[in-house]
């Protein structure tokens, strides 16, 4: 709305009128003025009660995900209160303290990075580099965990390709994708390939494992949420691996998406720009 001299300079009595001043207003413009207050103070309502059930939201989830690991925890810190264990059971349930303690370890560590990266208190930053070295670092990386599953990773790879990204978090980003391929896989290879077009550079990473709905491809990427299937609900995760992964290929401009056919294996497919 444009507003004459005169308008303008009641509308700025107004104001000073909102930062404390007794004024006398006339009553359309006065009107219009508080009508523009209290849309302003709805919207701001609106934000801080969707703000505070997001609060409420992520408190339960994290309740949630450390109430198993903090059990145990503490049922086997009872348990070498008995006086009467012997030294290997004495050593089996501390073996499983240590267990339990670097879930939640992990789980806190997996949680303030996801809230580092989201708040830009890290910055992803993208070099020119071999794209080819960063992927087998990664593989490197997970290959212990698919030998001892009996998996093993098929990678098509050319001997270099050199893009901006940035190598230490693109490989942990793929990292917690080939762990997630790997977890829910139990037959079969992983396999990584590499695919550039004139726009961008594909990653595939494909699995065996026990594939995921159709109506959950979106679903995955956000914290917490675990695929249905009791194979899923029998394996440990907590649901955060790719959510940071989504973060860090955000920050580079890239993007990840899922293919899958339940019981059949998934890939996901990462983009990365080639400029």
């Amino acid at each position: 709305m444009f507003l004459g001299r005169k308008e303008a300079k009641l509308a700025d009595k107004l104001d000073k009128l909102l930062a404390g001043e007794i004024i006398e207003m006339p009553a359309g413009l006065l009107e219009e003025k508080l009508w523009q207050v209290l849309c302003k103070l709805e919207t701001n309502d609106r934000q801080r009660q969707a703000e505070r059930e997001s609060v409420l939201s992520l408190v339960s989830d994290i309740s949630h995900q450390l109430k198993t690991p903090l059990a145990a925890l503490s049922l086997h810190l009872e348990l070498l209160e008995d006086e009467s264990l012997t030294e290997e059971e004495r050593m089996e349930f501390l073996s499983e303290c240590q267990t339990q303690t670097k879930k939640i370890q992990w789980f806190s560590d997996a949680l303030l990075k996801i809230a580092r990266l989201e708040t830009g208190l890290i910055t992803v930053d993208k070099i020119n580099a071999d794209l080819v070295k960063t992927i087998k670092e990664a593989i490197s990386s997970v290959k212990p965990l698919a030998m001892f599953k009996g998996l093993t990773i098929e990678e098509y790879l050319p001997n270099s390709l050199e893009i901006a990204h940035d190598p230490v978090w693109t490989k942990e980003a793929l990292v917690n994708i080939m762990d997630n391929a790997i977890k829910y896989s139990t037959v079969g290879d992983i396999t990584v390939t590499l695919e550039k077009s004139a726009i961008y550079t594909r990653i595939d990473i494909s699995d065996t494992g026990v594939g995921i709905y159709p109506d959950e491809y979106a679903k995955v990427f956000t914290r917490f949420y675990r695929a249905r299937g009791s194979d899923i609900n029998r394996t440990e995760g907590t649901g955060l691996g790719l959510t940071i992964a989504r973060e860090i290929l955000r920050q580079q401009g890239g993007n990840i998406i899922v293919s899958s056919e339940k019981g059949k294996g998934s890939v996901f497919s990462i983009f990365l720009q080639n400029c």
